[in-house]
């Protein structure tokens, strides 16, 4: 394993790790929600309550508030590297790929063929990222940056803060309730959904409450295990006698959850309610987790993990899902047992990958003030 950053908070990057495992848990969950199984639907609705949400508080978080003193140049110039050029990466590698694994991970697009990659650059271009569905976070988490360099200067105090994070998430809110931007049941995808900006408004107000917490010191310094473990149950027991109550105001079946790359978010309250708990929840688990090497190393790689798992959103998930459901018991606990494993074993299989990304393309993969054999550091 490479060396751990001593400037970085081990809580924040195991509370990564089990987000980014939440990410690949409720994909395959979803494919297996998709085949008509009552059990995967309702653990879909409990996990995608919040696992979105909590990356945006902690990446508000770890935020430096010192990089708005750079320049807007210099500022962009990091975010593009960082961000816009992984994500571009990344396409080009997931476009190589259905060239050899093609029919059941993109039905809709023919691939390979010309006209399939045009259309799905199309939309990756001006709606959703085709050839790798989860690359999306990195688009709106670019976004977020943005409106945080331009918003951030008259947002200085803690009570500000606070204030800000509640009129940006009614305002996201009420913007996303009214224009209903991407909508794949109304044919809404390709269009205004530039960067994931219209949705990102609503999640820079998530991203405040991570400053919030930051500049409090809640659960780096001042909450003891004796408390984390306590909070952690009551979170817990929270989201689940709640988030089923976040009913309604879904644009599409049969989606009835929160996903955050259609600006679904159901009720005005209970969405914002589960979330946060959920993710103060995970902040507890983390609190109490070992700083185990494996699990703090995947956390600070979860950028590269994300896009990743569009290996298995696309060509794995779908086919173990359709053997899961013809084979096995539909009851929650082998759902529950069969998403576990696939987790772990995908999780897995993605440590090698991080290897070779970081030890030969750092500087592709997020990382662009690192050396490496093939590129010198871009920053």
């Amino acid at each position: 394993m490479e060396p751990t950053d001593s400037k970085r908070i081990l809580v924040i990057d195991i509370a990564r790790f089990y987000a980014i495992a939440l990410v690949f848990y409720g994909h395959f969950i979803e494919r297996i929600m998709l085949l008509e199984n009552p059990a995967a639907a309702a653990q879909y609705k409990f996990v995608y309550s919040f696992h979105m949400l909590l990356f945006f508080i902690l990446a508000g978080y770890v935020a430096r508030e010192s990089d708005l003193a750079l320049g807007f140049g210099r500022y962009l110039k990091y975010r593009v590297l960082s961000r816009l050029l992984p994500f571009v990466f990344f396409t080009a590698v997931f476009m190589v790929l259905p060239v050899f694994f093609a029919e059941q991970a993109f039905p809709k697009l023919h691939l390979p063929s010309v006209e399939g990659y045009r259309i799905g650059l199309l939309n990756t271009v001006f709606g959703i990222p085709m050839f790798c569905v989860p690359s999306w976070f990195i688009l709106m988490m670019f976004s977020v940056e943005m409106v945080h360099y331009a918003a951030f200067r008259f947002l200085k105090s803690n009570a500000r803060i606070l204030i800000g994070a509640a009129l940006f998430y009614v305002v996201g809110y009420w913007f996303n309730l009214e224009l209903d931007i991407v909508n794949p049941m109304k044919g809404r995808v390709i269009g205004w959904n530039y960067l994931f900006i219209h949705e990102a408004i609503t999640m820079y107000g998530f991203y405040l409450l991570g400053i919030y917490l930051a500049r409090t010191k809640i659960l780096t310094e001042k909450v003891s295990p004796k408390i984390a473990v306590p909070g952690l149950i009551i979170c817990f027991l929270i989201v689940l006698f709640t988030y089923n109550l976040n009913t309604g105001l879904f644009p599409f079946p049969p989606y009835d959850a929160v996903v955050i790359i259609f600006a679904s978010h159901g009720h005005f309250l209970w969405f914002p309610f589960t979330a946060v708990v959920g993710s103060l929840g995970i902040l507890f688990l983390a609190r109490v987790t070992p700083a185990q090497k494996t699990i703090v190393w995947m956390g600070q790689n979860t950028l590269i993990l994300m896009c990743l798992n569009g290996i298995f959103y696309h060509y794995i998930n779908p086919r173990v899902a359709q053997w899961a459901v013809a084979n096995l018991p539909p009851s929650a606990p082998v759902v529950f047992g069969v998403g576990l494993v696939m987790t772990v074993a995908s999780l897995a299989l993605c440590i090698p990958l991080i290897f070779v990304f970081n030890r030969y393309v750092p500087q592709l993969v997020g990382k662009p003030k690192r050396n490496g054999p093939w590129f010198k550091n871009f920053i």
